[in-house]
């Protein structure tokens, strides 16, 4: 992030350049937003004439910005407007849904050819092989290659006077409260969809700004952000000579840390996560202590609070990991002052999400007790315990910088991975659906029927119960055929200790 900001100082750009960076940074933004009227909350089902408008405008936007460095000349890629045009006018024309999902994947890749080859960026001819990889380019590299350099041009509109160490400062702030605005609205989506609290918390707060949805509201920003960003990173890539902002930055690389986060940025976006991390984990607190209940929004209770969200919880521990783990690597520890608040702010970062990760388990736990033991709740379970040891060695790191994490990790890891296997997951399973079966009498017989041969001895206890008996008497006796038949056929080489143990068990029946 720093380098983003070198790049600027050490290769002033003239006026004519940055004017034409801030218009092109305009019609990307204009593009989302009609992107967002065109496509938001509408049918999926006939997209209709929004298609072949936005595919119109897309185009405006894209000659316009590149109207200096592209000829109109009788060439292939030239016409290639035709099949675009005609095939994105088909959504307009006709219904048919299957000639809809290929259009929709055959469009774009024609689109990426045809900008290629009219802007001559393509290195190879469009009828030989190698013109794929152009068009794997285009679609990865230049549409993906570039997102940051938006929010720097967005900040080089704002006056800053030039070798002004405040004002530097402030527009590393802003870049970092920038690039925070999609974490955030990924973050605050999820953690309202996992926690109603939350969410009614949220809503309460865009309900004194009016009638704002503000889950609704953030989606739509998130989707203006995400095509802008996108159309921004494509077009630049193609007037810019060097192709990408990263080619710009080679120069000063050798002068300039591989740990290239500015602290500033790194501080910003670590306190705007954690504000709203901190009003989340007090309302985990809430639920972790029962005393949730007085909060809860009309219409929900207490039990289907619990028992929902640990995915989006788990997601959202996912992202915090890798935020964690990137910034520990990256941020630039230049002075103590620095070095202790992005210790501060990563310790802050771990805690809370070590309750955002107990939440999770406390709501597993609780959803496994109302629907039963699967191999997925389990195998989930078990993940959020190894995250919640990686976190702890990650908070160890951050105030022992010279400990490496990925030794631990890796032994861990390696740890982990055998303690799942031998804990013989199956037999877990079952055991804790039969205590669950002895408490509320419900038992998914189907499902522990395709376990392996270790639940065969657990499963004994229910042969005298009468409401499963017959399906578990069924099982056994599909088990003893089974088992009977491999026997016939296997040489001692196949000697297994769990269908042995099975064997020796159903002999007795």
């Amino acid at each position: 992030m720093e380098d983003l900001l070198d790049v600027n100082k050490q290769n002033p750009k003239n006026s004519d350049a940055e004017k034409e960076e801030i218009s092109m940074l305009i019609g990307s933004l204009l593009l989302g937003v009609v992107f967002n009227l065109l496509f938001y909350k509408q049918p999926l089902n006939p997209v209709g004439i929004s298609y072949l408008i936005f595919i119109i405008a897309f185009y405006g936007v894209f000659l316009w910005n590149l109207r200096n460095k592209i000829v109109f000349k009788l060439s292939f890629g030239w016409f290639l407007s035709i099949p675009i045009i005609a095939l994105s006018a088909t959504y307009f024309i006709f219904s048919n849904h299957i000639f809809a999902v290929l259009n929709f994947l055959i469009i774009p890749i024609l689109i990426i050819a045809q900008t290629t080859l009219i802007t001559e960026k393509n290195n190879h001819k469009w009828y030989d092989e190698g013109f794929v990889k152009d068009i794997l380019h285009g679609m990865f590299h230049r549409a993906l290659g570039n997102t940051l350099k938006p929010f720097v041009v967005g900040l080089s509109t704002i006056p800053v006077g030039k070798g002004n160490e405040k004002h530097e400062v402030i527009q590393k702030v802003l870049l970092g409260l920038a690039i925070s605005i999609p974490l955030l609205i990924i973050i605050i989506s999820l953690l309202g969809s996992a926690d109603q609290v939350f969410q009614h918390f949220i809503d309460k707060i865009a309900s004194s700004f009016g009638s704002i949805n503000i889950s609704d509201f953030s989606f739509q920003g998130f989707i203006i952000l995400f095509i802008t960003v996108i159309v921004f990173s494509y077009t630049w890539s193609f007037s810019n000579s060097n192709d990408s902002i990263q080619t710009q930055m080679q120069p000063s690389l050798h002068h300039t840390n591989h740990r290239s986060w500015d602290p500033i940025i790194s501080i910003t976006i670590l306190v705007v996560i954690n504000c709203v991390y901190l009003v989340f984990t007090s309302i985990q607190f809430a639920y972790l202590f029962g005393s949730i209940n007085h909060v809860l929004p009309q219409g929900y209770t207490y039990a289907e609070y619990a028992r929902r969200g640990f995915f989006e919880l788990l997601m959202v521990t996912l992202i915090n990991f890798s935020l964690l783990l990137s910034s520990l690597k990256f941020t630039i520890k230049n002075t103590k002052v620095v070095t202790r608040s992005v210790q501060l702010l990563h310790s802050l970062l771990v805690l809370c999400t070590i309750v955002i990760l107990t939440s999770a388990y406390s709501r597993m736990s609780l959803y496994e007790t109302a629907y039963g033991y699967t191999y997925l709740r389990v195998l989930t379970h078990s993940f959020m315990i190894l995250l919640g040891v990686l976190f702890m060695i990650a908070f160890y790191k951050i105030w022992n910088e010279s400990m490496s994490l990925l030794k631990p990790y890796i032994v861990v890891s390696i740890v982990a991975y055998l303690i799942i296997n031998f804990a013989n997951i199956d037999v877990l399973i079952t055991k804790n659906n039969i205590d669950r079966y002895l408490e509320t009498g419900k038992l998914d017989t189907h499902y522990l029927r395709n376990l392996s041969y270790d639940t065969i001895p657990q499963l004994v206890n229910l042969l005298d119960d009468e409401k499963v008996s017959i399906d578990i008497k069924k099982y056994f006796v599909e088990q003893q055929k089974e088992i009977k038949e491999l026997s016939k056929k296997q040489s001692w080489q196949s000697f297994n200790l769990s269908e042995y143990k099975a064997k020796q068990v159903l002999s007795q029946y």
